[in-house]
């Protein structure tokens, strides 16, 4: 899959836009921003124990 856009670079961007705006575009660009720098966090940060199907984490296998 080619990914053309960098996430950091578009979460960045956002937040500068919501900077310079008000109200509700503000919130909807900060929104934006935020799932933008999800996109960018590295995969290897998350990487713990999966959750069960009850959403628990789970201590032993």
């Amino acid at each position: 899959m080619c990914n053309k856009y960098d996430p950091q670079h578009e979460a960045e961007a956002a937040m500068k836009l919501a900077a310079a705006s008000e109200g509700a575009d503000r919130q909807r660009l900060i929104q934006l921003a935020l799932a933008w720098h999800q996109l960018a966090r590295d995969p290897r940060e998350e990487q713990g124990a999966p959750p069960d199907a009850a959403g628990r984490i789970r201590t032993s296998w």
